[in-house]
């Protein structure tokens, strides 16, 4: 028994603001596209950013982020923080890199790439849920028993 969630329709205020984002976003790309090799991996060794899984970006990715963030130092996506235990700060902008895809066309042997959206770690704070499981993963009072250490008493 599934059920499916209709989204409601986009205003056409937003279908602007996403049209005019994915133009910047394609002029950007244009612009990092057109330096030299030399070039990008200059500006992706000066920074080189990193994933929160600990991957390094490409080096084009790398141009990209920095273009839009020079202070980009960890990215991750918008789930990917709450999952670390970081909450992205309301109205910040993300940086838009390209993600590879499945190949959408059998015949080619390329990938597909779409813009994703990353927040760097200084557009994120320590999230509430967070700080509550710190607190609640202490031992209870009957584990500490059990285990027979308490405050000021040395275990035997």
């Amino acid at each position: 028994m599934s059920t499916t969630t209709r989204r409601r329709p986009l205003t056409p205020e937003q279908v602007a603001a996403t049209a005019d984002r994915r133009a910047k976003f394609r002029d950007l790309a244009a612009a990092v596209s057109a330096m030299t090799d030399a070039e990008r991996a200059t500006l992706a060794a000066r920074i080189m950013p990193t994933t929160i899984e600990g991957h390094a970006l490409s080096v084009h990715n790398a141009a990209l982020a920095y273009m839009q963030r020079p202070d980009v130092t960890i990215v991750g996506g918008f789930r990917q923080w709450a999952a670390a235990g970081r909450q992205v700060r309301k109205d910040e902008h993300g940086i838009m890199v390209w993600a590879p895809t499945k190949n959408r066309d059998e015949d080619s042997d390329r990938p597909g790439f779409v813009p994703i959206t990353l927040f760097d770690i200084a557009q994120t704070d320590e999230s509430e849920a967070a700080k509550w499981r710190c607190i609640s993963s202490s031992p209870s009072r009957r584990a500490r028993r059990r285990s027979n250490v308490w405050p000021g008493r040395l275990p035997p």
